[in-house]
């Protein structure tokens, strides 16, 4: 891990900075800045991300772009990065654990975290030209597909890893998902009096369902199983990666953990189709899978297990709809999405009947 001395503020990124940490990266040898300008991208709302463009001398000596992710300025969304471990985790993912996955993801040119595991800062190459999916639209079956054989490869390659089940800071996800349960009944309680223009009753009470089964839902998320992204949608993904290079990247992996794999199947299906293209797909979706877990050498995980354990955890990504619009800083695309997220959730959970499926565990 780099020094706190190498953790900047992004308005402290300039030249001097960036050919500094280039040249430590081995991504400009011969050559040094001589102007940069940044623009805004992404959505996140727990990390800002900017796109920084460089000019050199000579021209063309290293990276036109970089990609970078800070704390948050919304002080919400900051103290909730810091409390996560979103942070930590996040850097702690580059520097242990993304050079020895088989997908893509951002190369990292620069990753620094502060010893208040606040303060951080995460340089990476550019991957666009790339096509990025509307959340709120949602994604087609055959990007769904697509994103599913990736995540398997990731669920695969770290199957049962003894040695990854032993990582502290991974097993940080579900500690804090089960603290977010643990408080799930008082957040329910007050719910409507803060966010009911924006969230049907119904909707709070499908939710509220799970009140009745909170030590079993904490035995579903403290199950060792494989990485587990626990924000894979639409929002983190991007499609044709490079011009079309690679089929898709997995970007913001602040919340990586070790758990439930197919968590990350519900919860990119309840999150990223639009309602209807999930009823008509998902079946064969979480088949397509399944399938590419036995493909990659996973031979004791069924089709029926995979079902069940699909209409089982699709809960996680209604609860995390319902905790998260209060975590991190509301704005107008924010609104719109955690409504949407909600309501398609809670169909997911309705349409399933998981909340049947975990009073039975």
């Amino acid at each position: 891990m780099s020094g706190a001395e190498d953790v900047v503020a992004v308005g402290d990124v300039d030249a001097a900075w960036l050919a500094g940490v280039l040249t430590a990266a081995g991504s400009l040898r011969d050559g040094t800045v001589t102007r940069v300008t940044r623009e805004t991208c992404g959505t996140g709302q727990l990390a800002d991300s900017y796109r920084f463009s460089l000019e050199y001398e000579p021209a063309g000596a290293g990276p036109a772009t970089v990609v970078g992710k800070f704390p948050s300025e919304d002080a919400a969304s900051r103290d909730f990065g810091r409390r996560s471990g979103y942070y930590r985790n996040e850097i702690r993912f580059y520097e242990e654990i993304a050079t020895t996955l088989s997908i893509a993801v951002p190369t990292p040119v620069h990753a620094a975290l502060a010893a208040d595991e606040t303060e951080f800062v995460l340089l990476m190459e550019d991957l666009s030209p790339a096509r990025i999916v509307d959340q709120l639209v949602g994604c087609t079956a055959d990007e769904a597909a697509t994103v599913l054989e990736q995540i398997a490869a990731v669920h695969a390659g770290s199957w049962r890893s003894s040695e990854l089940a032993a990582v502290d800071w991974l097993a940080g996800t579900s500690t804090s998902f089960v603290g977010v349960t643990d408080a799930f009944p008082g957040l329910t309680a007050s719910f409507a009096d803060t966010y009911g223009d924006l969230v049907p009753q119904a909707d709070i009470e499908e939710a509220a369902k799970l009140n009745d089964h909170l030590e079993a839902w904490k035995d579903v998320l403290n199950t060792p199983q494989c990485l587990w992204h626990s924000d894979l949608r639409a929002d983190n993904i991007l499609f044709d990666v490079n011009a079309g290079a690679r089929p898709v990247a997995l970007l913001d992996w602040q919340g990586v953990g070790y758990g439930p794999g197919t968590i990350d199947v519900a919860y990119f299906l309840g999150t990223s189709l639009a309602t209807e293209t999930r009823r008509e797909h998902e079946r064969d979706l979480v088949g397509t899978y399944q399938r590419a877990l036995v493909a990659h050498g996973v031979d004791d995980y069924t089709a029926e297990q995979a079902w069940t354990d699909y209409r089982l955890q699709a809960i996680h990504a209604l609860q995390t709809g319902v905790f998260g619009l209060g975590a991190v800083k509301r704005s107008e695309r924010g609104d719109r999405m955690w409504r949407d997220w909600i309501a398609r959730a809670a169909a997911h959970t309705r349409d399933l009947d998981s909340f049947a499926v975990l009073a039975a565990r």
